[in-house]
């Protein structure tokens, strides 16, 4: 995996004002549902009115996915790459497939693209969902500026960035932000207000 350099590029919001307020004001029960409503096209009607039960945990994870991407900076020494990688290491089909449909869209000026994991992937983001093939992922990481997103219980303890947890009434998630640092990588503000709980 490649390293880059450690300078930054200047802050730009990745969402609109108004939406961010809305981000902010409402309970962490109703995060869910505002982040897989940003991932959808416009259509009639507001956030409120996807029902939980209408979505799919993977489609939510992937949702949480991209809009992890959307409030991360990376290093300005990626300003020149016009893809985003995103590398997925899960055996879970459905899950593979709700990431992979992530695929094409813009974040900025990156375009997203999807591969599976492989040790010769060249990843910006790794989205993982076990302790065993995270610690298989971790022995072979050489560093560089990678978002680690995981979705299983004890991500964060073992050393990665994002950890997202389904929970009854709602998702939270928890991000270590040392690690995050140490990747070269910065959190919005807005979404470390999110965070359920932050290591530091």
């Amino acid at each position: 995996m490649r390293k880059r350099g450690s300078s930054f590029e200047p802050f730009h919001s990745p969402l609109p004002v108004e939406s961010i307020r809305i981000h902010l004001s409402v309970a962490p029960k109703c995060i869910f549902v505002l982040l897989f409503a940003l991932l959808l096209p416009a259509a009639p009607g507001s956030a409120s009115a996807f029902a939980a039960e209408a979505v799919s945990e993977q489609t939510v994870r992937a949702a949480l996915v991209f809009n992890f991407i959307k409030f991360t900076e990376w290093p300005a020494t990626m300003a020149g790459d016009p893809q985003l990688r995103i590398c997925i290491a899960t055996r879970d089909s459905a899950q593979i497939a709700a990431i992979e449909a992530l695929g094409k869209r813009q974040v900025r000026d990156k375009t997203l693209t999807t591969v599976r994991f492989s040790r010769d992937a060249d990843c910006e983001v790794i989205y993982v969902d076990t302790r065993q093939r995270w610690n298989e992922i971790a022995e072979m990481n050489a560093g560089g500026h990678i978002l680690t997103i995981g979705g299983y219980s004890g991500f964060v303890a073992d050393g990665g960035m994002i950890e997202i947890a389904l929970q009854e009434g709602g998702v939270r998630f928890d991000i270590n932000l040392l690690e995050a640092k140490r990747a070269g990588l910065r959190f919005y503000p807005q979404l470390l207000r999110l965070a359920r709980r932050i290591v530091e």
